[in-house]
């Protein structure tokens, strides 16, 4: 699958409308040394992918969050927990992380999930909507507001593990180009497993599923 050379006016202003929202969800954005360096390392990352300009064109933010999750939304936003940049070993490893970020903007996942989702809600609408006007019902008013309120959530959802898989290439590519070890994404993973491991213990088998579960499948 081909990855986008710019980022669209109209990916930014969903970026930009959604990143408040977010900084807040999780905890804000934090500053200082840490903030700095992990922007730093992603915006270098960022660089080999190739999007026009893309040390101007990202946005990394380290969020003050004790869950570990790390995730991207359309526009060049970039997000890691200060939890993940914690379970990080080597710098090689949070470039790695923040470089399967990056691919997901590189090839445009968050706006392929969201037309599909929007597609699905949009059929079952207007499906309601034909039951409806048997019925006598008038429900067409309401498909506009439906579609439209579910739109910053979508922007986050759990991409596919094929698009999983893709992030992880360009990300590996990433890491290559800018001479870091390619290996540090997979022992990224390895940890994270383990991580998710001792967390899903401690929870219990009743307990609910890791916060960064909501953005990603289980990394095994």
């Amino acid at each position: 699958t081909s990855t986008v050379r710019t980022i669209s006016a109209t990916e930014k202003a969903q970026g930009a409308k959604a990143n408040p929202g977010l900084l807040a969800e999780y905890g804000g954005r934090m500053t200082g040394p840490q903030a700095t360096y992990v922007e730093s390392i992603g915006k270098n990352i960022a660089v080999h992918s190739g999007l026009g300009n893309a040390r101007s064109e990202f946005t990394v933010a380290l969020l003050n969050s004790p869950v570990n999750n790390a995730f991207a939304i359309p526009g060049g936003y970039i997000y890691i927990t200060r939890q993940l940049a914690a379970l990080m070993n080597n710098e090689a490893e949070l470039a790695g992380v923040l470089g399967h970020e990056v691919g997901h903007v590189a090839a445009r996942h968050s706006a392929k999930r969201q037309q599909a989702a929007t597609r699905n809600t949009v059929i079952g609408a207007l499906g309601a909507a034909l039951s409806g006007a048997l019925l006598g019902n008038n429900v067409f008013g309401q498909l506009g507001q439906r579609v439209f309120s579910q739109g910053s959530q979508l922007l986050t959802l759990q991409f596919s593990r094929s698009q999983e898989l893709q992030a992880d290439g360009l990300g590996v590519n990433y890491l290559r180009s800018a001479g870091y070890d390619p290996r540090a994404m997979a022992s990224v993973l390895e940890s994270l497993g383990r991580q998710t491991a001792l967390d899903a213990q401690l929870r219990g088998s009743n307990s609910d599923a890791p916060a960064w579960a909501s953005t990603h499948p289980d990394p095994a």
